[in-house]
């Protein structure tokens, strides 16, 4: 995962990004609860300029789920 994108999950959740892994769970990280979810996929979408589906957004299942959609959409872009 990028930097940036580290970054922006980080500032969203109000933790220290190296906390932060592809394999990190709203089970791993406390500050990760529905609200932030969305606040994140919102922030993504909104920074990136893409759009998840209601599917993509409610079927991650770690950190990692979001950085790789995230990759697949920009290069299709």
């Amino acid at each position: 995962m990028d930097e940036k994108f580290r970054g922006i999950v980080a500032g969203i959740l109000k933790i220290d990004p190296s906390r932060l892994d592809r394999g990190s769970t709203s089970e791993s990280i406390p500050e990760w609860d529905s609200l932030t979810h969305w606040m994140v996929i919102g922030s993504l979408e909104d920074m990136y300029n893409v759009e998840f589906t209601m599917d993509e957004a409610t079927e991650f299942n770690n950190l990692g789920d979001i950085y790789d959609t995230l990759m697949r959409k920009l290069s299709h872009v």
